[in-house]
């Protein structure tokens, strides 16, 4: 067995061992657990950034206690796949304001989508942000 090792996740060994107890000591909904660990893969992958997008304040906050972390401590702020992927994202930067669609003062359609690079710059390029 001459395959190439990956690692699903970039984390140092510390800090999966601490995901790890928060996993055996975790009480609740398996699925809230599961989706937890989703959100962890996928912050890794496309960054925290996209997480904020994906997800309520609320329930990011709920994800980093669930696993005992900071996704911003242990994901990439944006990885070229968040930025190649994530219409949400290619919108944000449009309009240059982040912060504004995460709180909710700017309104993106379909903000948790992905799709491929040439979809995303189509739909970034086609949006037409609120009227002022």
């Amino acid at each position: 067995m001459n395959e190439h090792i990956s690692h699903l996740l970039m984390v140092d060994k510390e800090t999966e061992e601490a995901i790890l107890q928060k996993m055996r000591e975790f009480q609740g909904v398996a699925t809230t657990l599961e989706s937890a660990l989703g959100a962890l893969v996928v912050g890794q992958y496309f960054g925290w950034r996209v997480l904020k997008l994906l997800h309520t304040p609320a329930t990011y906050r709920r994800y980093e206690k669930v696993l005992g972390i900071k996704f911003q401590d242990v994901c990439p702020e944006i990885t070229e796949m968040g930025r190649k992927k994530s219409i949400g994202y290619a919108i944000t930067e449009k309009l240059g304001s982040f912060w504004a669609v995460i709180m909710g003062r700017k309104k993106v359609p379909n903000k948790g989508n992905l799709a491929n690079e040439d979809e995303v710059k189509r739909i970034a390029e086609a949006f037409e942000g609120p009227s002022k």
